[in-house]
């Protein structure tokens, strides 16, 4: 396949009086860029409810595990889900045990009374038959019969509940809690209050052995000796302790045949340890190691882990238990560690895990950029497609034929994704299995000449069908489909890709699938065993796809001119199905804006990069130490590495093989005499860490040397490419700390001693370093002098990413590739801040950077570069939002997770239905009959138990049979749960050869509801997060709020949009501070302030976009300390939110810190494509005196859109009430457009504004887009403006222009600007591609277009020579209009 080549460049140009941040542009911008086809036929027969794994009764993450006197198994649940008792003997779940096999859950007939509730327990143990586990919210220990599960106690403590453990000598129970440590006397139930040491106070991992109590926290065990008599408490001193570092929980277990063995167990790791502690309590030896991290089942040759907890005993029978909780099961284990049985199984079933599968892919932002998804359900039986009722371009409306088995739900269109997104948890299982029925729907619809997404215009558009099932079909059904699948590959185009889904398929079914795939025109199958194989088979997949474009142009970004006259541009080569060929360059800038290309001191990072086992790489890998040469990234540490790169389910590919594939491909051992390579994922994952590297380990140039350097025409190409991340310089600290008022941080800055520190740290100057993001997963730590790389660091939640590298159907006869995936991919910010840092004993001054992962994910690392040769790891923040986590890792490299509730269901997920399902997997026989009496393989009934506790009707929204329902009520049971009553009755078959079909119907509960987040720990509440686009803004914030006037007590935060949330809705809906300055939670959120999803627009909102903040370092006169936060968000509000010390609004009406108000609505609907991506800039007018906000419109994703009603603006929007905050509106009743000056046409300032009108905006024609962040300069207004192509075809590259308007009068200049002007669009027009953001230098404007210049545009005929003569055919340089020579003009970061 012939690779691409495009050069990528970001301009990075840095000016004395200013530092500039800027936007990205779309993925895949420029020729090619039309967005693919993607029909997903999902399977939904009945086995599709069948369990992905393990056992014959389901058990919900269980944190802990002990047994009974007859070797039972009680499980300590996690969330609401009580505590579970298991048969040892068949596996299955004790039906008199409770309700069903159920305690805990305060159901006073089945418990004996209600006072056994119980939530997050953390801990249980058996004693005297009785279970005694621990209920967080409960603030209690409870005791339940381990016989049949009635409630026999509940000890109030008063605090949230974290450890517990027995003595089982003498009965006494300790526990620790968030309000102290107590010990229980079991015998006479005489509570004490213990004074401890605050590591076992909030230890997970607890254990009395001998004399002593054992505790686990922060990668040390301790002990500490137990009184005698009374209250038999825990001394508050500490009698011994060891560095262990095994992560962030780790369950305990005594050795009851020896007082000096103790059983661990890391969830980190997902390993069991047995060690022997010496007498002193100071060190231990370890007698073996168990476990490896995955969710495979487990045999006596092999045990597999998958973030464990808690570990229990049989004292009758010997045996170790432990809870592997993320996998939903407990093993039973000898004391030797070797395995005897699995108990339970994950209650995810395969739907299920399709669902979380499919929402993976219509929720990255990556994936949906550059695809048009559709989506149809299939099983058996009459299928097709003839007509759409409604509009199909919108997808309102429906198809026909459609039924409860095989029905196309969403067509192809450009808000496919969003639409799947709402309804993929309406389809629930039933059905038998037909190939044709899924392929008659794909071939109807793509064939039909009215409803076809295909546009026979564009030779670039591709159509792909991707086929998901979960077993064989029949032999005369595969021989029709194929039929299918064969034609509409030949003779449409139309390429099918196979997805074999589950276990179980016989060697006979995946031939089909191989059929399908061979007929199909993509190979070979594809088979994905678990739910996060899936997940990662689909987004490898849709990579596949969009990488097959015809050409891609790339985005270029934007940046500022550094002092001493260096331009920095990072550049990078596009290739297909590899990691893109990244370099960083330094170009000599004259003070006149020319560019000298000779220089001397030119240099190009990629010419300079040390050798992949020379480079420096480092990252927070639990049990090594980076600080030791800051190269713990390497393959001596795979296994630790390993535990990091699985913690979000994606798995390690087996890349290069001895023998043939298990699908019986020999493409995988095509390098099997390769040094290293072996069967299995073991040389696998040492190939990813060493590719990261540099090293060429997916065998780019074909010749199986995988331990080679990558290169490429005798370069070097292992530098990953800098995408949207922005450079930034830092040499030494230079804040200001001259103030005007004493609200300023120069004045904070000046009585902390900052002009010493600084002065301490002046040589950093010689030797200044320039930081950037790649997408190979790196933050980049450039000599600015050399361009030579001094070291990479990957950020600890960025690793888990890593895996989706890897994709075995790149592995091809001449040479191997890999998926090119975002990585480190935000804008990075330095900021001087007085704080004591975690890893210190009091406050200092700190240099620290803010590395947001932009589409890298929902997250974020703090490091301290004070010392740039010894960088230092303060925190890291991610939100999985796909599997309901959220993930920090602290300065002592532990990692840590808490989860939250999902906000969508299907009605599988109900507790009738998994109990029917648990049926009919025990036996398969039983009666198909529906009704409500849970013995049968269906219920039907009104009344459904929701899987959520504490939900009212106002918190959930229902669809049934696709449409918005409201005839249910809802209700809290005696046992805390909740109950659904519907009007109609629903129906759930769990047996796919039965008639039964099940409703659908889906549950979804509403952003904001204080049922979801997390609950265990709201300060680290991250669940709202979006992909972390924006640039954080750090400053200084009143802690006290209104009428707080001690500045120096104000705290640090990190201020910034709350992120792209794609298709999650209430996600980055926000405005998100974070904490900088918590000693007690490191990185914990401060605050976040809602910013309303309106119902009047149908865009999901969120923002993505940088935010404006004013603050008294930035804008002269204002008397607040703080600041004043302007935020603009998808559906094209702006948003004032109140972030100082304000108490009135200087009309004497009382306001509060965090107070918002809506300044304006562009009335943004996916119709009209209205988005606001990009940041706003602004200025103080200097004829009004007003703050000018200038924003612009455009679908960011979709640039060449040119759908019939789009239509964008630019904006120019004043806010009357600055400097102060006053509150002018709520959404809904918002200034509109009406109110603004429309100054489209104008170039003489007829139009200007008046007092009385909000602003001014210029309609943009021919489907035109601003295409990054508008600049301000000398009271004129730049904005990139892309008009797409007017072709016929569609994959022409659309033209670049600037227009330039003047700030308040929004009066059109572009005629100074000396271009030809644009036939509709009356600016400047210079070249075709898309343009970034546009910085000033000399009264020059630059910009990067991707694509080309066009210098026959220029009129100036020096310029235009300049122009023909120079190589950097990527950068637009023209001379700004006259404007005024008035600095307090130009935009409000140049001024202060």
């Amino acid at each position: 396949m012939k690779i691409k080549k495009i050069i990528f460049s970001f301009l990075f140009i840095f000016l004395t009086t200013e530092n500039l941040f800027a936007k990205a542009l779309p993925p895949g911008t420029g020729i090619g860029d039309v967005p693919a086809n993607v029909l997903i036929l999902l399977d939904k027969s009945g086995s599709m409810g069948w369990r992905m794994s393990g056992g014959t009764a389901s058990m919900r993450l269980p944190y802990d595990a002990d047994a009974d006197a007859s070797g039972n198994i009680l499980v300590s649940q996690f969330g609401y889900d009580g505590v579970k008792k298991f048969l040892y003997d068949t596996a299955t779940t004790d039906s008199g045990f409770g309700n069903k096999g159920v305690s805990g859950k305060g159901n006073a007939k089945y418990e004996g009374n209600r006072n056994c509730k119980t939530s997050y327990s953390y801990s249980g143990e058996t004693y005297n038959g009785i279970f005694y586990t621990t209920a967080f919210y409960q603030r209690s220990v409870v005791a339940i019969r381990a016989s049949d599960g009635r409630c026999m106690d509940k000890y109030y403590l008063g605090g949230y509940t974290y450890n517990m453990t027995i003595n089982p000598s003498t009965g006494m129970l300790y526990v620790g809690h968030s309000g102290g440590f107590k010990a229980i006397n079991l015998n006479n139930n005489q509570q004490y209050n213990c004074n401890v040491h605050s590591q076992l106070r909030y230890s997970y991992g607890t254990k009395v052995m001998g004399n002593y109590i054992y505790y686990y926290r922060s990668n040390r065990i301790y002990r500490s000796k137990l009184n005698t008599g009374g209250s038999a408490c825990p001394q508050n001193s500490i009698s011994g302790s060891f560095y262990y570092p095994e992560g962030s929980y780790v369950g305990l277990e005594r050795d009851p045949n020896n007082s000096n063995v103790l059983f661990t167990q890391s969830w980190n790791n997902s390993r069991i340890k047995k060690i022997t502690v010496n007498a002193s309590g100071n060190g231990a030896t370890t007698n073996w190691t168990k476990g490896s991290r995955s969710r495979s089942a487990s045999s006596t040759s092999r045990l597999y882990l998958y973030f464990p907890w808690g570990l229990g005993w049989d004292e009758n029978n010997n045996r170790l238990l432990a809870a592997n909780m993320n996998n939903g099961q407990v093993h039973a284990l000898d004391q030797n560690g070797g395995w005897i049985k699995s108990i339970g199984g994950a209650p995810k079933t395969r739907m299920q895990a399709a669902y979380e599968a499919i929402e993976a892919i219509v929720k990255d932002s990556s994936l949906t950029s550059g695809v048009d998804f559709g989506f149809a359900y299939w099983s058996a039986g009459a299928s097709g497609f003839n007509r759409w009722h409604g509009d199909h371009k919108t997808g309102q409306g429906y198809s026909t034929p459609c039924n409860y088995y095989n029905c196309l739900k969403v067509p192809i269109y450009k808000g496919g994704a969003a639409q799947i997104a709402k309804m993929i948890r309406t389809v629930n299982p039933g059905g038998g299995t037909h190939l044709d029925s899924a392929m008659r729907i794909a071939s109807r619809y793509y064939k039909n000449t009215t409803y076809s997404p295909i546009d026979k215009n564009l030779d670039c558009q591709n159509s792909y069908v991707i086929l998901i099932g979960d077993g064989e079909w029949f032999n005369h059904t595969h021989t029709r489909g194929l039929k299918i699948v064969k034609d509409i590959y030949k003779n449409h185009k139309i390429k099918t890709f196979a997805i074999a889904f589950g276990t179980g398929i016989r060697a006979s079914g995946y031939k089909k699938f191989q059929d399908v795939a061979r007929e199909g025109g993509t190979g070979k199958s594809i088979v994905a065993t678990t739910g996060a194989a899936l997940t990662a088979q689909l987004k490898a997949k849709i990579g596949e796809i969009i990488a097959e474009k015809l050409s891609f142009t790339a985005p270029a970004i934007t940046a500022t001119i550094e002092k001493g006259g260096s331009l920095y541009q990072a550049q990078f080569d596009y290739q297909q199905n590899k990691e893109w060929i990244g370099t960083l360059t330094r170009t000599k800038i004259n003070s006149d804006g020319s560019i000298d290309e000779n220089h001397v001191d030119n240099w190009s990072a990629q010419d300079v990069v040390p050798s992949p086992n020379s480079r420096k790489i480092w990252s927070i890998i639990p049990g090594t130490d980076y600080k030791a040469d800051y190269n713990n990234f390497r393959d001596t540490y795979a296994t630790e590495i390993g535990n990091v790169l699985s913690l979000y389910e994606n798995d390690i590919q087996d890349y290069h093989r001895k023998t043939d594939s298990p699908g019986g491909s020999s493409l995988n051992r095509r390098c099997a005499n390769s040094a290293g390579v072996l069967d299995g994922t073991d040389d696998d994952l040492k190939g990813l860490i060493n590719f990261v590297r540099g090293t060429d380990y997916f065998d780019y140039d074909g010749d199986c040397n995988l331990t080679e350097k990558r290169t490429q025409d005798g370069k070097n190409i292992y530098l990953g490419d800098i995408y949207h991340s922005q450079l930034i310089v830092v040499g030494a600290p230079a804040a200001d700390t001259q103030f005007q008022n004493i609200n300023q941080e120069a004045y904070f800055r000046n009585v902390n001693g900052y002009v010493a520190w600084k002065d301490s740290l002046k040589d950093r100057d010689k030797n200044p370093v320039i930081y950037a993001g790649s997408n190979s997963g790196i933050l980049h730590a450039f000599d600015a002098n050399t361009g030579k790389e001094k070291w990479g660091f990957v950020p600890p939640l960025v690793t888990p990413y890593l895996p989706l590298v890897m994709n075995n159907n790149l592995n091809l006869a001449k040479g191997g590739g890999s998926n090119a995936i975002f990585g480190v991919d935000g804008s990075i910010v330095a900021h001087d801040m007085y704080f004591k840092s975690p890893l210190d004993t009091s406050k200092k001054w700190h240099t620290i950077l803010f590395v947001p992962y932009g589409r890298g994910g929902a997250g974020m690392s703090v490091l301290d570069v004070t010392n740039p040769d010894k960088p230092l790891h303060l925190w890291s923040i991610f939100n999985d939002k796909i599997n309901h986590r959220v993930y920090r890792v602290d300065h002592n490299q532990v990692i840590y997770n808490y989860d939250y509730i999902g906000k969508s269901y299907s009605l599988a997920s109900f507790a009738e239905a998994i109990e029917v399902t648990d049926e009919f997997t025990k036996d398969n026989s039983i009666s198909n009959t529906c009704n409500t009496s849970l013995t049968t393989s269906c219920y039907k009934g009104k009344k459904w138990t929701f899987p959520v506790q504490g939900i009212k009707k106002s918190d959930i929204s229902v669809t049934f049979n696709d449409k918005n329902y409201t005839n249910f009520t809802v209700t809290t049971n005696s046992s805390g749960d909740t109950e659904i009553t519907f009007g109609t009755e629903m129906t759930y078959s769990a047996d796919s050869g039965d008639t039964n079909t099940s409703s659908l119907l889906g549950v979804f509960i509403k952003a904001g509801s204080k049922a979801t987040g997390v609950q265990t720990n709201p300060e680290y509440d991250y669940s709202e997060l979006g992909e972390t686009w924006s640039d954080p803004r750090i400053f200084r914030i009143p802690n006290n709020g209104a009428g707080d006037n001690n500045i120096l007590d104000d705290v640090y935060v990190a201020v910034m949009g709350g992120g792209y949330g794609t298709q999650f809705e209430g996600v980055g809906s926000n405005l998100t501070l974070i904490n900088l300055e918590d000693e007690t939670n490191p990185g914990s959120l401060y605050k976040r302030i809602q910013i309303e999803d309106t119902e009047a627009s149908d865009i999901v909102n969120s923002v993505p976009s940088s935010i404006v903040l004013v603050t008294p370092d930035t804008a002269s006169g204002v008397n607040y300390s703080g600041g004043l936060a302007y935020v603009s968000d998808l559906e094209g509000k702006i948003t004032k939110v109140n972030l100082t010390n304000m108490s009135d609004d200087n009309s004497g009406n009382l306001i509060k810190i965090y107070d918002t108000t809506t300044l304006f609505n562009a009335g943004s609907t996916k119709a009209n494509g209205r988005y606001m991506y990009h940041a706003m800039d602004a200025t103080i007018g200097d004829t009004t005196n007003s703050m000018w906000l200038f924003a612009g419109t455009g679908d960011y994703e979709r640039i060449n859109d040119t759908t019939s009603g789009v239509q964008n603006f630019m904006l120019g929007i004043k806010d009357q009430n600055y400097p102060f905050f006053k509150d002018v509106a709520v959404p809904a009743k918002a200034d509109t457009i009406t109110k603004c000056k429309n100054t489209t046409d104008d170039t003489t300032g007829a139009n200007c504004p008046q007092n009385a009108d909000k602003g001014w905006y210029i309609n943009l024609k021919d489907y035109a887009k601003v295409s990054a962040e508008p600049t301000v300069y000398r009271g004129q207004v730049y904005f990139p403006i892309y008009e797409p192509t007017k072709s016929v075809n569609k994959c022409s590259l659309g033209d670049a222009y600037i227009c330039g308007v003047d700030d308040e009068c929004g009066t059109n200049i572009s005629s100074e600007l000396g271009q030809s002007l644009g036939n509709k669009n009356k600016c400047a027009w210079v070249g075709q591609g898309v343009l970034s953001k546009i910085v000033t230098f000399g009264d020059t404007l630059f910009a990067n277009i991707a694509g080309k210049v066009d210098c026959s545009k220029i009129t100036d005929q020096k310029k235009k020579k300049e122009c023909e003569d120079s190589k950097k055919k990527d950068l637009i340089s023209i001379k700004a209009g006259s404007g005024q020579v008035s600095t307090y003009r130009n935009s409000w970061r140049h001024n202060f």
